[in-house]
């Protein structure tokens, strides 16, 4: 079962390559809690998703950013955001996303990350990552590192490091960070062990859901700011290992 899942996320990044984003270039757009605004296009891409979802697997539930809930099988759900980083679209940069995850009985199950712009897409089947570049195929694994000195973080708004316990921490920081303003790029990173961790903070559960069996496929850790699979509030800690992780939330635990 979970190949057909695979099969089907190859042949809906087939179709997404194929709906020519390029050639809308009208937006009504409007401002989305002041981060990212909303336009047609993404309406149009999460149509899009839908459809091929329903026409493949029509008793599954379907949940998206921009339209309604679709309630059927309680089993299966899946989860879209049809633009990641849609300011990133707007302005040129290549790392905006179409995520989709599909979880069963609340687990996640399959993970897919679509970068168009940089022909290159990640996804899972639960047990592997792998990324998909110019057509060829990688495993992907986390970083092993496990000391924070030296460690590569990222974050994905200023408000983030503005938390006075994170930005305390950064003021004497031995190693790299940068606030990237790519949520799903940042998480890709991670999994594929490009970077050592990542701390965010309002994120959506469609900016998150469909990212974790990426991560946990990969071997990097997933949890809020308290070290719980609860992702609700939005405030996220991702990290390559379970040793950098513990280190990692005794600097946001809340």
């Amino acid at each position: 079962m979970n190949q057909d899942f695979v099969n089907f996320i190859f042949s809906l990044q087939v179709g997404l390559k194929k709906f020519n984003l390029k050639k809308i270039n009208k937006f009504q757009s409007k401002q989305r809690k002041k981060v990212d605004p909303v336009t047609q296009l993404d309406i149009k891409i999460e149509k899009f998703i839908r459809s091929k979802i329903r026409s493949k697997f029509p008793n599954h539930s379907i949940f998206g950013e921009e339209l309604p809930d679709e309630l059927n099988d309680k089993d299966f759900k899946w989860y879209i955001d049809p633009i990641d980083g849609t300011k990133n679209y707007l302005m040129g940069l290549p790392t905006w996303s179409n995520l989709v995850g599909l979880y069963k009985k609340n687990e996640p199950l399959i993970g897919f990350a679509n970068f168009p712009d940089l022909n290159k897409f990640y996804f899972s089947n639960k047990k592997k990552a792998y990324l998909v570049e110019n057509k060829k195929k990688k495993l992907i694994k986390s970083s092993k590192k496990k000391e924070i000195k030296g460690t590569k973080i990222a974050m994905n708004t200023f408000n983030t490091i503005k938390i006075k316990k994170i930005y305390n921490f950064f003021k004497s920081y031995k190693g790299i960070f940068r606030i990237t303003g790519s949520d799903a790029y940042n998480f890709c990173l991670v999994a594929e062990g490009k970077i050592d961790g990542l701390i965010e903070s309002g994120l959506k559960k469609v900016d998150i859901l469909p990212l974790v069996s990426i991560l946990d496929s990969s071997g990097a850790i997933i949890t809020n700011w308290k070290g719980q699979r609860n992702f609700s509030d939005g405030k996220i800690l991702v990290s390559g290992n379970k040793i950098l992780h513990r280190k990692l939330l005794k600097i946001v635990r809340i």
